[in-house]
């Protein structure tokens, strides 16, 4: 046990009653210790504090005859006796505190760096491991720094912030930030819809958008960067996308072209343009553009193709996927939009319009998502109107908003209608 360790014991075994009072300066946790008796001394006195008792050596020697006989064998008596003789300045408690959880930050470290190597030596699949290492970096945080805030401390500066503009990233459709007000921070959208509907046409639509605001890391599983290039161009220079596609440009088509590649200068939207379908690249490539470029926004198109581990089921792969985006959206600050393809749920239905339920693995997809937007577009009887329907909205209402689907210049028209929300 270190001096640090030893310091902090005698704190809170303080024998005039005041230890119990010490805990919230200290904050550590018993696994921050570096022995098992320091780990169960720690313990037992955080049990005696929770269950009202004091934390007198007497009251937690008492508590230390009730342990099992391996635990009694490391911490005994007389180590408790032992540390309260200790002389513990309550100015030096703090600091005494942080020396601990620092030492147990190192090992922590320490042990995921000799667990990461052995099994990066033992052939580990590497997406399985960066994956692991991804979720165990969060856990070695010193425990020191967890907040012990009331829900009250920074009321007053929540109140301030009504002062200041909404922190939302406007959408390219009023219609719709009239529901969502436009994409936050740390939120999880999932537009779905089935196929040829244009899900990837919104998607890249709001890629393109966010990008005016910053650096937006695109991660298509469905077409290569060149393909969206072709999207881009039709979209921006007005220029029919089966001309596009056929190489059948006019002159005036070309003239729209070069003028418009003109005005665009540098778009700061990077296509990941790797083959790689694995959740660990669609994090490697958010951080490593964040790193680079700084980021405002990522983009998944779509969640039913990103792989999972061998042998695991479509259901899990797209369960544990909408878990991990909203984590990442969070980690990096950023709004995440994945577009999901809906399943067949809607065809046999009157009207043919999409619910939450028609999301593929839709209880993971619906309790992980911010905002759900299902797209819906009659393609017999009308092929040129889009549905946006806001089928789950943690900041406000839902409702439908209905746009023109321009699907020769690859897309969405608003129509600057306002329907009555719900």
């Amino acid at each position: 046990m270190t001096p640090a360790e030893k310091s902090v014991l005698s704190a809170v075994l303080d024998p005039s009653g005041n230890g119990a009072t010490r805990l919230d300066e200290v904050g550590l946790a018993p696994e921050d210790f570096s022995t098992l008796a320091g780990e169960i001394l720690y313990r037992l006195v955080l049990d005696a504090s929770n269950a009202g008792k004091p934390t007198d050596p007497v009251t937690i020697a008492a508590a230390a005859s009730s342990l099992d006989e391996a635990e009694r064998r490391a911490l005994t008596p007389t180590a408790i006796w032992d540390i309260v003789g200790l002389a513990t300045p309550a100015s030096s408690l703090s600091h005494h505190a942080g020396i601990v959880s620092e030492d147990a930050t190192r090992r922590r470290v320490q042990a995921l760096g000799a667990d990461i190597m052995n099994k990066a030596g033992s052939g580990v699949d590497l997406d399985l491991l960066l994956d692991e290492l991804h979720r165990n970096v969060a856990n070695i945080a010193p425990s020191s720094t967890v907040p012990t805030e009331a829900i009250t401390d920074t009321l007053d500066e929540t109140i301030e912030s009504l002062d200041r503009p909404v922190p939302f990233i406007e959408t390219p459709w009023p219609s719709l930030n009239r529901f969502i007000h436009g994409w936050r921070k740390g939120g999880l959208y999932v537009v779905g819809a089935r196929p040829s509907v244009g899900k990837t046409v919104v998607g890249f639509q709001a890629a393109m958008s966010l990008a005016n605001v910053g650096a937006v890391a695109y991660t298509s599983l469905e077409m290569n960067a060149s393909e969206l290039q072709l999207r881009m161009i039709s979209q921006r220079a007005r220029v029919d996308m089966g001309h596009i596609v056929k190489h059948r440009l006019s002159n005036d088509d070309m003239r729209r072209v070069v003028e418009a590649r003109a005005e665009w200068g540098h778009m700061p939207l990077y296509v990941d343009p790797s083959n790689d379908a694995s959740f660990a690249q669609i994090i490697r490539h958010a951080w490593g553009i964040k790193r680079k470029h700084g980021l405002a926004a990522v983009v998944v198109d779509y969640l039913g193709l990103i792989e999972g581990r061998p042998g695991q089921k479509e259901y899990d792969v797209v369960t544990e996927s909408s878990r991990k985006l909203k984590l990442l959206a969070k980690a990096l600050d950023v709004p995440v939009i994945a577009l999901s393809q809906l399943n067949r749920g809607s065809e046999s239905r009157e009207g043919k319009k999409p619910q939450l339920s028609d999301l593929r693995s839709s209880g993971a997809v619906e309790q992980d998502a911010d905002v759900v937007v299902l797209l819906h577009r009659d393609l017999m009887e009308a092929p040129h109107e889009i549905e946006f329907i806001v089928a789950k909205n943690r900041q406000g209402a839902t409702g439908t908003a209905v746009m023109d689907f321009a699907g020769h210049y690859s897309e969405v028209r608003d129509r600057q209608q306002w329907p009555q929300a719900s």
